[in-house]
């Protein structure tokens, strides 16, 4: 694992150094912004030029490899203009879910709304949903149950801003979210972490427990 605050700052001194003045945000995102990180976690990071060329995903490209753990690099990469007209239903997780490093994310998004938000649920409930289904009936019993631990990895988002609909609440983690709700969401959300973190499972008990879930947050009246 890298020690992120030194990784963020090496990486924000080769960003500076090589764009200049055309770097307009930097942030983390992701398990170590929550601090939930292990040695095989991703290291998420955003960063936002004036504009973006193709030219400059190459040079960002160089710039991770020689980066601590390059394999593990990942994160969004966007030009100011694009990421001003993205759609707003993704911008209360991207706000909440990111830490600024250069620059403030707020400045650089378009508004949301409540509506914004039960419409991210909805649709991240409809993908799953389809997702469950069709690996059901089109893929053999084997493969289904081994990718269901990464389809559940939707659990978390989806959850989150369900939470936050639900109590005004931003649960920023794992736990916190975990500690803060009960019953079948709980059920789901715990399911999902043990799979992540390599959990035996009964297939057949887990995928009617999702999908029930599922079920119940697309016909829920938030």
């Amino acid at each position: 694992m890298v020690e992120i605050e030194s990784y963020m700052q090496r990486l924000l001194d080769r960003l500076r150094q090589e764009f200049g003045g055309r770097l307009v945000y930097v942030g983390l995102q992701g398990s170590y912004l929550r601090g939930e990180a292990g040695p095989s976690s991703d290291i998420d990071v955003m960063m936002v030029l004036d504009t973006l060329h193709i030219e400059d995903l190459d040079r960002y490209r160089e710039i991770i490899s020689g980066m601590p753990e390059p394999e593990k690099a990942c994160g969004f990469l966007c030009g100011k203009d694009e990421l001003a007209a993205w759609q707003p239903y993704e911008i209360f997780h991207l706000v909440q879910g990111t830490k600024d490093y250069y620059g403030t994310l707020r400045d650089l998004v378009p508004a949301y709304t409540r509506q914004d938000i039960v419409g991210f649920v909805k649709i991240c409930a409809g993908n799953l949903y389809h997702e469950l289904c069709h690996r059901y009936v089109f893929e053999d019993a084997a493969q289904n149950k081994t990718c269901f631990p990464g389809t559940c990895k939707q659990v978390f988002y989806l959850l989150q801003a369900a939470h936050y609909l639900r109590t005004g609440h931003y649960a920023a983690t794992k736990q916190t979210l975990l500690d803060d709700t009960s019953g079948i969401d709980k059920e789901v959300l715990q399911l999902s972490i043990d799979l992540k973190n390599g959990g035996s499972f009964d297939f057949s008990s887990a995928f009617a427990l999702v999908f029930g879930w599922c079920r119940g947050i697309l016909k829920e009246n938030f």
